[in-house]
């Protein structure tokens, strides 16, 4: 009986611990792409309020990146550029989601590049 005492209270906090919208932010800037986090600081406006900076370095690195890949089926001028199919489809639900970036790069998105 003692040790179940000490151990309910345990037990409570870590099933009640959940990790914060900036934890878990600092985990994806730390482990997945930047369209994965990019997409995280669209999904939390209130990340906005905390790591306005952060969001807005994520979103111009996820644009560069898209930039350059576009720019290198310019290079290859008749054919068109392989991607990951994992990167493609983040980048792909990230143009989706931001519907600004969207309108300017998803229809290039498609015709330019293969998935593989």
């Amino acid at each position: 009986m003692k040790y179940l005492i000490l151990f309910l209270p345990f037990l409570f906090l870590s099933l009640s611990c959940k990790k914060s919208t900036e934890d878990t932010f600092d985990e994806l800037r730390k482990n997945a792409s930047v369209f994965r986090s990019a997409i995280f600081c669209h999904e939390n406006p209130s990340l906005l309020a905390t790591r306005k900076d952060a969001c807005d370095a994520v979103l111009q690195e996820s644009i560069a990146s898209i930039e350059t890949i576009l720019n290198r089926q310019l290079d290859l001028v008749m054919s068109k550029v392989i991607v990951p199919k994992q990167v493609g489809e983040e980048i792909e639900l990230f143009l989706r989601i931001k519907t600004d970036l969207g309108i300017r790069y998803l229809e290039i998105w498609k015709q330019s590049v293969i998935l593989e």
